[in-house]
């Protein structure tokens, strides 16, 4: 874990030569660095820890599933029906889509390097050298100065020095450090220089952990993936020692009929199979992902889509993510000394000092214009943490202060204190500007209390994003709980939540600074704003939160949340942040604007929904299957009379492409922003159930009434029961009609009679008398269709309760327009 602790001295502070000379330390020799190399204490820093590409295609092709494809891609071939092959386009795209994902996923992660420089300089032999950062070693000696990123674990031991830990911590403020401080790889040095002996190389060091933990890919996990892994599971479960019965109880057919044997039991384990449902589902995400790109969101998994639909905790960092890191000026208290010095005098004192942060960016907006310099500055002190102010020498009017009341005024604040006080508690940040007749030296070196001239004090906020407040809203609306995680300073982040409208004020804002672990489990759930977090802190409460069965987003821009982002159900980068976060994160805001996120929700709505209303025609399709099975299983050991499974994978597949497949695309594309239910397996298979009872019983009677007649007939008119049976569903589901359902259903059902005529029909028609066969049992089929008839007018009257008076109002909008 990164030390946080802060130490208020500076450079200025240690009492050390001003320029520190190293000369005494030699660093590793000759000897010393050929013995570390053979004990490889080197600084090697893995690559990867993700699946190569071989792996990826050899997991997506050799999985139970796809075995089973393959058997039945043999047997179909051995038969030289070659027209019954066309169930592999829809898999074939399924293995593609897997494996494009996949690889997306593996080249974004492998692009991770939170160590910026690719050398270093280190102390050898009495000499400086730049090395590689790969070729560092144990108990080398760091040479760091200003600019330097610490690419190992160390010790400092000689020198002082400020360092930014924000890429590990998220926290804005230096860190001083002083021989014997622990220097964290990740870190950059702000100012001083130093020498640190290396104390972990390579994997052990923070960065190098934190690297590795965020190039692991991991799937999104949603409810829908695991619904369709168990629904994988349990339908193989079933298919194969189905299957393997329905072979030895089909043996004497097998002798008569070999080809027909067996292009019916590949009929059956296609029927089983839910391909097209996978495949639906990839194709209406994908669809998603390509509306959302135009509205600035870049979904990297699919299944990222349908997760932020599901998400009830929203969990965000601040800086880049609530607040775009630029501060503005909010206002100016002007005290009675103001008057003594013209704007251009400020001007020119403000612009003395580097434009190089938000806060003096924000000083430059307010007071800095364009004009000719007037005023000679004799010197200039800039910020430092110790002081906390910065200080220009002007000629003629003295010195200027810029910084913190309480550290410029001491114990004369109290003529300006309410202002301060007032202004802290909302949250502003306060910086006072004074003047006094003395110069720059006096300042530093005086230990008495200085008279000042307050002129101003500066009220300075952070921005807060335009589209935040309107989005949080959204989303508490949604029933969607939202937490704040940051590195910050907690006052300034509860001020923050309280204006965009997380909290009221300041409650539940809670500092995490040497907060245990136990007791983050505890008050994850009380709290809805943390401070002073650390990444692994950001870790455990979403963990904590997944632990109460909570859905969790956290979005975020920093290095420092990828720990949270790799622990969250679903991770959301702003593209303004930095590049490792972008590649880690399962969604990336193009325009780090949060008005994105209602679309993304209302898009898994969409598909969601619409995937829980048509499933009922692939979930139907698999039950009807496996009951055929069992029924062909048992009239084969039961009777005298043995058949072959009635459905050829040829008919099997026209089912399924005219009225399944092709409608329940069009029909996943209808807007629904329902919220979603939560129930989807189980309302599928309760809707499900009755329809393919219904079809099985069919296939029952038709045996009895087909007694001592061909299999054709019994394969033929089960597959024109069936796809009647299937047209009426998909009726249903278009329900309420419009123009474009009315000719899609229609459309449907002719390409089904074309395709099966010229495809198997034409044929039966051509060889089979079954106009005869009807006439001498028409009977049996009346009874038939009585048995149907009053199954649909039960259902009829179930779906009038609902919206069937809508089936009805496209054709009398029709009738008022003739």
């Amino acid at each position: 874990m990164v030390d946080k602790n802060f130490n208020n001295s500076s450079l200025s502070d240690v009492k050390e030569e001003e320029n520190i000379f190293f000369s005494e330390i030699k660093g590793l020799d000759e000897d010393e660095i050929i013995k570390k190399k053979k004990e490889k204490k080197d600084n090697y820093q893995i690559k990867s820890v993700n699946k190569n590409l071989k792996d990826i295609i050899f997991s997506n092709l050799f999985n139970f599933l796809n075995l089973l494809v393959l058997i039945i891609t043999i047997i179909i071939c051995m038969t030289k029906r070659y027209e019954q092959l066309f169930f592999l386009l829809i898999n074939c795209i399924n293995i593609s889509i897997s494996i494009f994902q996949e690889i997306r996923a593996k080249k974004a992660l492998d692009k991770i390097s939170l160590l910026i420089l690719k050398n270093t300089k280190v102390i050898r032999n009495n000499k400086i050298i730049s090395i590689p950062i790969n070729d560092i070693l144990l108990e080398d000696i760091l040479f760091l100065e200003i600019g330097s990123q610490i690419v190992a674990d160390a010790k400092l031991k000689k020198g002082i020095l400020e360092v930014n830990e924000s890429l590990l911590t998220g926290e804005s403020k230096t860190v001083f450090k002083k021989k014997g401080d622990l220097l964290y790889s990740g870190s950059f040095v702000i100012s001083g220089n130093a020498c640190a002996e290396v104390i972990s190389v390579g994997t052990n060091t923070y960065i190098s952990k934190l690297t590795q933990e965020a190039k692991k890919y991991k799937k999104i996990k949603t409810p829908l993936t695991k619904i369709f892994s168990s629904l994988t599971f349990y339908i193989i479960f079933l298919l194969v020692p189905t299957a393997f019965i329905l072979f030895l109880s089909s043996q004497k057919i097998y002798i008569l009929q070999k080809n027909q044997f067996f292009l019916g039991l590949c009929g059956f384990m296609l029927g089983m199979l839910p391909s097209g449902l996978f495949l639906l589902t990839s194709i209406t995400l994908a669809i998603g992902f390509v509306k959302l790109a135009h509205k600035n969101a870049y979904i990297k998994d699919l299944f990222g889509i349908e997760m932020l639909a599901r998400v009830n905790v929203l969990c965000l960092d601040k800086t880049g993510t609530i607040t775009d890191g630029s501060m503005l000026v909010k206002k100016v208290i002007s005290f009675k000394d103001s008057n003594l010095f013209s704007k251009e005098l400020i001007s020119e004192l403000i612009s003395a000092f580097p434009n190089n942060n938000p806060t003096q960016n924000a000083l430059y907006k307010k007071f800095v214009f364009k004009k000719e310099k007037k005023y000679k500055i004799k010197k200039v002190q800039y910020f430092s943490s110790s002081k906390k102010y910065s200080a220009v020498e002007i000629e003629n009017f003295g010195t200027f202060l810029l910084g913190s009341p309480e550290f410029i005024l001491k114990n004369k604040i109290k003529e300006i204190e309410q202002h301060i006080e007032e202004n802290a508690s909302l949250g502003y940040r306060v910086l006072l500007l004074a003047q006094t007749d003395k110069k720059i030296s006096q300042i530093s070196n005086s230990k008495n209390n200085i008279d000042y001239k307050i002129i101003s004090l500066i009220i300075i906020e952070d921005q807060i994003k335009s589209d935040i407040i309107k989005s949080i809203d959204y989303f508490q609306k949604n029933n969607v709980k939202i937490k704040i995680i940051s590195g910050d300073n907690p006052l300034t982040i509860g001020y923050i939540a309280n204006r965009i409208g997380i909290i009221k004020n300041n409650k539940k804002v809670v500092d995490l600074f040497n907060v245990k672990n136990e007791e983050i489990d505890n008050i994850s759930l009380k709290y809805d704003v943390f401070g002073r977090s650390s990444p692994e802190q950001k870790k455990r409460i979403i963990n904590n939160l997944k632990k109460k069965n909570y859905k969790v987003a956290m979005i975020g821009d920093g290095v420092n949340d990828i720990l949270a982002f790799k622990e969250a159900d679903i991770s959301i980068a702003m593209s303004s942040g930095s590049e490792a976060a972008q590649n880690v994160a399962n969604l990336v805001l193009i325009d780090s604007q949060f008005s994105s996120l209602p679309d993304v929700v209302l898009e898994g709505r969409r598909v969601i929904n619409n995937l829980n209303k048509i499933s009922v025609l692939f979930f139907t399709k698999t039950i009807l299957s496996f009951f055929i099975g069992i029924i062909t299983i048992l009239n084969n050991l039961l009777t005298f009379r043995y058949v072959i499974y009635p459905f050829s994978p040829l008919q099997m597949n026209l089912i399924d492409t005219f009225f399944i497949g092709i409608p329940s695309f069009f029909l996943a594309l209808e807007p629904n922003t329902k919220e979603i239910d939560k129930n989807f397996l189980t309302k599928i298979f309760k809707d499900s159930l009755p329809y393919s009872i219904l079809i099985a019983f069919n296939y029952f009677l038709l045996l009895f009434f087909t007694n001592n007649s061909k299999d054709v007939y019994l394969s033929f008119f089960l597959t024109l029961i069936t796809s009647f049976c299937f047209l009426i569903i998909l009726i249903k589901n278009c329900i309420p009609f419009n123009k474009f359902k009315f000719f899609l259903v229609f459309l449907m059902f002719l390409g089904f009679i074309i395709s099966s005529y010229f495809l198997f029909m034409r044929k039966i028609l051509q060889k089979e008398n079954l106009i005869d066969f009807l006439y001498l049992n028409y009977k049996k089929f009346l009874f038939l269709l009585f048995i149907n008839i009053i199954f649909w007018f039960l259902k009829f009257f179930k779906w009038r309760k609902i919206n069937f008076k809508n089936f009805f109002n496209f054709f009398k909008k029709i009738n008022k327009k003739e």
